[in-house]
This record gives structure tokens, sequence and C-alpha cells, in this order.
């Protein structure tokens, strides 16, 4: 059996029960579609392949309905994780029959397990984008949403958002779905409303977790952020932004070690994402472990050399080892990306002999992460003790 079909065993015994009469039914009313379609979905709740295909054989055989019963081929080859062939079988069907949500929602499923979130916009924009007192069906809701943040469309997800919320037409799923994204486009206020009234609502999805977590972060309330991510992490110990915000906020806690841990552990899960090798970068700086630093930093900017901070972090590396020439040009192509490059300004002053002492580089550290944006997207007000600004 499939490890997705799987079941608890109480449910099975219960449901098993269930299927044996319906069986019973059947075996009496052969002829009977609904009657064998019933079957067909009590074997597939409970993870009986062997019934929930003989019924599909069946049912194909039969020919009264071969659309339906190739639908429900596609849904039991998803669950077996047969992606291909569930979606040659959805391909097929999209072309024979009228546009049907359901189609269009397990095809978008199928091209975002592999990535392919374009694709998944488009087959479901002509279900979302309907007038907003329209209701919206709730698996298209979430999936939607979540195309829209990894294509970077953030301000037209909050929009979506903001007007199915006002019609009440919004599932407690997506507000969750939405609070991340509300994160993402450093709108905090929004983000924590969004979240709370999603948890209010019975919805503690990873999405409402994890926006809820980075909220009690930039609240420094590193009690309540441990807590989101505990249940988060419950769902997904291997999901790399619950690693992240964990290790910024044992960074808030000052438990540079455990932090480390943290996030390197994210940078594993999401060696594509800056911002976590930049958050490693500087807890190794705090640490005082100087080439770990400039490992992450080099990293970062073998993502993107067009980053100002990372010239500005690698600069930071240089001048404390003494390397004048290789600090001055890596300074200069920071400010020539970003002119107010916090990590540059630093490295200066380095180099200008006015700080190198760890209590500054912490406080260089505070002004970065109150500035910009950290991996889960929250502005990183007060990650440190207030300390004397650097002299730049």
């Amino acid at each position: 059996m499939s490890a997705i079909l799987s079941r608890s065993s109480q449910a099975n015994s219960e449901g098993s029960k269930r299927l044996d009469r319906l069986l019973g039914f059947l075996h009496s009313d052969p002829q009977n579609e609904n009657l064998r379609a019933d079957v067909f979905e009590q074997a597939f709740s409970i993870g009986n392949e062997e019934v929930a295909e003989q019924q599909i054989a069946v049912g194909l055989e039969l020919g009264r309905d071969p659309n339906a019963w190739r639908f429900r081929e596609a849904h039991l080859r998803m669950a077996q994780r047969r992606f291909e062939e569930a979606e040659d079988l959805l391909t097929i069907l999209k072309q024979q029959m009228e546009p049907l949500p359901a189609i269009s929602h397990n095809l978008a499923f199928i091209a975002a397990l592999r990535g392919d979130y374009q694709t998944c916009f488009e087959e479901l924009e002509p279900w979302a984008s309907k007038d907003p007192s329209m209701d919206v069906d709730p698996s298209i809701q979430t999936l939607w949403l979540k195309s829209l943040h990894h294509l970077s469309k953030l301000e037209l997800a909050l929009q979506w958002t903001d007007q199915r919320r006002t019609l009440a037409k919004l599932t407690p799923a997506a507000m969750g779905v939405a609070s991340l994204i509300a994160i993402d486009a450093e709108q905090a206020v929004k983000a924590k409303e969004l979240a709370d009234q999603a948890l209010a609502a019975g919805d503690a999805g990873l999405e409402t977790l994890l926006a809820r977590a980075a909220v009690a972060l930039a609240e420094r309330d590193t009690a309540g952020a441990h807590q989101y991510l505990l249940q988060a992490m419950h769902r997904e110990p291997n999901n790399g932004r619950c690693w992240s915000t964990l290790g910024l906020t044992q960074m808030l806690e000052m438990n540079i070690a455990a932090a480390r841990q943290s996030l390197q552990k994210a940078a594993a899960l999401m060696p594509d994402h800056i911002g976590t090798w930049h958050s490693l970068g500087w807890a190794c700086l705090v640490d005082n472990d100087i080439d770990a630093a400039q490992q992450a930093f080099e990293a970062a900017m073998q993502l993107d050399r067009n980053f100002g901070e990372s010239h500005g972090a690698l600069a930071i590396i240089a001048a404390m080892r003494g390397e004048r020439a290789s600090a001055i040009e890596q300074i200069r192509r920071a400010t020539g990306l970003d002119k107010d490059s916090l990590s540059a300004g630093y490295a200066q002053a380095v180099l200008n002999g006015e700080t190198a002492d760890p209590r500054s580089l912490q406080n260089a550290m505070h002004g970065l992460f109150s500035t910009r944006l950290a991996p889960m997207g929250e502005p990183m007000l007060d990650l440190l003790p207030s300390l004397p600004d650097i002299k730049k």
C-alpha cells in the first residue's frame, strides 16, 4: 500500500467494515454505477488500492461514464505519486470535457509539485480571477495564493486576499497562506491579523504557524516564536523556513552556538536562499569564526553578485584580516550597488581603526537586520541589545 494512502488502524478498522458492507450491496447490484463509485471512494479513503483499482477497471469496462472513472483513476494515481500518469489522464480529460475546476486544480497541483508555478498559475487563473463576490473552491484558493507567492506576485496576492476577506469569501487555510505572503511583503500588522484570524478559525497550517512565529520574533517574543515553531516543525521537520526562523530566534536570545546549528540546517535545506546564508555568516562573525563566516558570505555571493551586502560582508572579512586593498575594493562594489550598505560602513570603520571589537560587531549586525529583510522577510528590529552606533 502506498504510504500516502495509509490510515490509522482504528480508522481502517471502521472503514473496512463500511467497505465490506458496500461490497455486499454491490455484489447484489453490480450494475449500480453510483454504488460502485461509493465503493471506490471508500476503498480510496482507507488505502485499499486493490479494491479501488478493481472498481476503476469495471467502471471503464462498463463504459457508462468513462470520463468520471478516468478522473477517479487520475486521483488514485496522484495518491500513489504516479504523477506523470495522472497528468496524462487529466490532460486528456481537459481536452474532452467542459472546463472543470477539479481538473484544473489537480493539474496545477502536479505542476506545483515539480516547481512549475507559472503553469500552476495559468491553470488556476480562470477560476481564481472571478468576481470577488463569487465563491472559489477552497483548495483552489490556497494553491492559487501559493502560486502567487512563489512567483513573487505579492501585491496581487494580498489584493486578492483583501477583496475576498472583506466579503467573507476567504477560507481560514487561505488566510494562513496569505499571512506568510504578508510577512514577505513586509506587512507585519496584516500578517498578524491574518494569522490570528486563521488560527481562531481552526487553521494551524504550516504557513499560518510560520507567519505567526515571524511576527512573534519581530515583537521580541521569543517564547511565542518557539511555541509556534515547535508546532510548525512538528508538521514539517525539514522545512528550511522553520529552521531559519529558529536560528534568528536563537540569535535574538544571543544563543549563537545554537543559532549557527539551526542556520546551517536551514542553509542545507534552502541552499538558494541568500538571506539564510547572510544570517549564518553574521552568526559566525559574532562567534569569531572568520573562516566559516567567509564561506557563508561567499555562498551568498555565488547566488547573486549584485547584492551589495554580500560585498560589504566580504569587505568586513578582508578588513578583519588586514587585507586592506581587498577590503577597499569590496567596499567600492558594495556602495556602488547600495550607497547605504551597512556592512560596507562597518568594514570602513574597521579599516579606519574606529572599531573592531565584538560589541560594535554586534551593533553592526543589529543595524543590518533592523533595515534589511531576514530570511523570513521580517525586519529584525532590536535583534541585539542597544549599543552605540558605529561611526561611518
